[in-house]
Parts: C-alpha cells; sequence; structure tokens
C-alpha cells in the first residue's frame, strides 16, 4: 500500500499540468505575458516552465535565463545570494558556530516589496532563509542554531544577527526596536514585523504574499468492517489449528484533517478517532479415538477505540479527487470477551471446563494502515485495510488480525 501511494503520488506529480496566466521578465527587462506551469511550490522551484499561448510547446526558464516572474499571487525574483547551509533540526545540531556560507543562484519568493522587502527561499532539504532587498542585492537574514556546553550540559543557541540586520534595515520606524524583541526567524513573524513597519511609516508597499494557513475540515466516518485471525505458533495447538471464522462488523467515528498549505494543498494529515469490533469463535478437536478425544471451544472478542494517523495524498480526477493513504493506528480495547470450553472424554468419563482462550490477553493494538479512496463535494468513500498486532501478550504466539474496512464519510 506504501508503494501505492508512493507510485501514485509520483506519478501525478510529474505528469499533471497546471498552466495558469503568469509573466516573465527577461534579463533584459522585456515582460512576457502567458501561461506558467503552477506547482504551488513546496521549495522554491530551480526552473519554470512557459508558454506565451496554450497551444504552444513549453519553454523552461531557470534564475540564469530571467529576473523574475509571476502568477496567481505569488512572486519570484533571481537573484546570487548567500545561504547558510548548517541543519537547523534540533537532532542534528553541532558545536559549530561558525557560519558555513556558499553562494548560489535561485529564485527569492517575494514576502513582501516595496521600499523595504523580505523574500524567503525554502532549500531542497527543506530550510527556509529569508533576505532583504539592498540597493540591487538581497543580504541573507543571518540566523543559526548550535550546541554548547553550559553548567555541564549542551544547550541550544542561536545566533540572532537577524535582530540586528533589521533593527538597521528598518530604522526609518521609531518603535520597530521594541517590536523586533520578540520577532521570530519565521515566515509569519518576518511578514509581521515588515506590516508594522509599512504601518509606523504610512508608507505603501507595492506587494504582498499572504501566508497560507493549513485548512482544518472535520467530519464523520461509518462503514463496515472484515476481520479475519490466524495464530501462529509452533505449541497452542488448540488456537493455531481452530478454524476461525471471518467477522463482519460496523466501524465507524469522527475524523479532523490537517490540510496543509503548500503543492496545491495536495498532502494533508488526517486524525481519526474510530471505533471498531470483532468476535472469532473456533474450535479444535484433539481426537485419539471416540472414547477418547478433547474439544476445544475459543471465543475472542474486542471492541476498540483507534486513534488513526494517516498521511494523505490526493489529486484531481474531472469534479473529485482520489487519494491514498497510509499511517498507524493506536487501539485501546474497551469490551474484551476472552473464553474458552474444554470438554474433554476419557472412556465413560466426561468432563467440561470453562477458562480464558488468553491467560494473559493485551488490551492495547498497535495497526498499520493504507487505503485508496476519493472525496466528491462533501461525501467520501475508501477502502482500506489494516494489519494489526493481535491479543497475544506471548513471545512464542502471534495473533495478527488483518481487516478490511469500507468506510463511508461526511465532511461539515
Amino acid at each position: 500500500m506504501v508503494f501505492l501511494l508512493l507510485s501514485i503520488t509520483s506519478y501525478t506529480s510529474f505528469s499533471q499540468k497546471n498552466y495558469l496566466p503568469g509573466y516573465l521578465i527577461s534579463s533584459n527587462g522585456d515582460t512576457m505575458t502567458g501561461y506558467i506551469d503552477y506547482r504551488n511550490w513546496e521549495r522554491n522551484p530551480g526552473i519554470v516552465f512557459f508558454k506565451k499561448s496554450l497551444n504552444e510547446d513549453k519553454q523552461g526558464y531557470s534564475p540564469v535565463d530571467i529576473k523574475e516572474f509571476g502568477v496567481l499571487d505569488e512572486m519570484y525574483i533571481s537573484a546570487v545570494v548567500e545561504t547558510e547551509l548548517s541543519s537547523d533540526k534540533t537532532n542534528d545540531l553541532n558545536y559549530d558556530a561558525e557560519l558555513n556560507i556558499v553562494k548560489e543562484t535561485g529564485f527569492l519568493q517575494a514576502l513582501v516589496k516595496g521600499d523595504k522587502s523580505l523574500y524567503l527561499l525554502r532549500s531542497q532539504l527543506g530550510k527556509e532563509q529569508y533576505y532583504i532587498g539592498q540597493d540591487s542585492s538581497y543580504d541573507l537574514l543571518v540566523y543559526k542554531k548550535y550546541l554548547k556546553d553550559q553548567d555541564e550540559k549542551s544547550v541550544i543557541v542561536e545566533n540572532k544577527k537577524y535582530i540586528g540586520q533589521l533593527t538597521l534595515y528598518l530604522k526609518d520606524c521609531p518603535t520597530i526596536r521594541q517590536k523586533l524583541t520578540n520577532t521570530k526567524y519565521q515566515q509569519n513573524s518576518l511578514e509581521s514585523i515588515f506590516l508594522f513597519y509599512y504601518e509606523c511609516t504610512k508608507r505603501g508597499f507595492d506587494f504582498h504574499k499572504k501566508t497560507e494557513k493549513v485548512i482544518l475540515e472535520f467530519g464523520v466516518l461509518a462503514g463496515a468492517s472484515y476481520s479475519t485471525l490466524k495464530f501462529r505458533s509452533a505449541d497452542f495447538d488448540y488456537l493455531v489449528n481452530a478454524d476461525y471464522q471471518p467477522s463482519y462488523n460496523f466501524s465507524g467515528g469522527v475524523f479532523l484533517e490537517v490540510i496543509l498549505s503548500r503543492n496545491n494543498r495536495k498532502w494533508s494529515i488526517c486524525n481519526e478517532l474510530i471505533f471498531t469490533s470483532f468476535k472469532f469463535t473456533g474450535e479444535y478437536e484433539d481426537y485419539v479415538h471416540e472414547n477418547r478425544y478433547t474439544v476445544y471451544s475459543s471465543t475472542l472478542g474486542y471492541a476498540y477505540l483507534k486513534l488513526n494517523n494517516l498521511l494523505r495524498y490526493k489529486f484531481p480526477v474531472g469534479k473529485m479527487f482520489l487519494y491514498a493513504n497510509a499511517g498507524l493506528s493506536n487501539g485501546f480495547a474497551i469490551i474484551e470477551k476472552n473464553e474458552l470450553i474444554v470438554k474433554s472424554k476419557l472412556f465413560e468419563q466426561e468432563r467440561i471446563e470453562e477458562k480464558k482462550t488468553l491467560n494473559d490477553s493485551r488490551r492495547y493494538e498497535v495497526g498499520f494502515l493504507g487505503g485508496i479512496g476519493g472525496n466528491y463535494k462533501r461525501f467520501s468513500c475508501e477502502l482500506r485495510y489494516e494489519y494489526g498486532t493481535g491479543m497475544s501478550t506471548y513471545s512464542g504466539l502471534k495473533s495478527p488480525t488483518n481487516r478490511i474496512y469500507l468506510l463511508l464519510g461526511f465532511r461539515f
């Protein structure tokens, strides 16, 4: 299922085109209007495809070929800039306080453009760096996190040179210094300080790219599940050889989908609280002869509340969206039925015992999920597979459960 998700993602990423009205400014200053293959880029593009008309062949332009391009509410500027290569991820930090600077040519995304301008470069590794327009050049706003030993502990230290750079850059506003104290090296925080500057100085700006926010969608799910159970062990014959029939049950719950802002909102994180259950009955007969045998009749039933977390990728097909998702489930059993009836016969003596199928059972189940489905307006339908760890706590007895769900959804 994960392979299917990656295959669909790869295919749609390269096959879908989205040519929208836009413009290019050539290296000699000429403006060309036409259509740009807009991808709502998560990382700043290295090349942009352009057509003067929709029936013409596309032509690719790099930052070396053009000065600027714009499409929808986004503007990108070609620039030679300094970039800082150190990782900003906490787990990758080291004790090197020196800046690791290299020069590169790329497209900077304009966030605020005017007398004082702010630009963004998202690298292919996902690191975000910000720039200010200074005459005809673009200066990196310097920020770096690194480790330092302090009181026999490793602590994270921040080089916040960008605060001083912005203090000088925006000095026309007398109250900017106080405002900058709490400014973080993040898009919304830096945008806010530039908008505050323009309000403070009563000057107008030429362009502002508003920060895209995540979208939250809430809804309900209901459907059916088909579950199977098969024990695996070198022992426990009464479980391994029992013929457990499939279990058909109702499943339903609620979901909260967090739709991410870039890549045309094709990616989302779906969080679900689901009720699901199963009940298996099986029988195993240890037969020697008609006067000596033992019959094991076992029943295992569980009702779970499951917290599912899935990464989802969707793509348009006509008026609807198809999607694939994969993730994990964490299930907590709220009802358990764990019974074993042992009926034995030894010549004229018969005995019936009632005990537990599993003396020690697990009420927490981890599952691996994968599914495909479609959305049409407020409605959705998904076929999903789940592999669960089951209820056995014994190291020598595996109890994998397999479930197939058919789920219908409605978004409010």
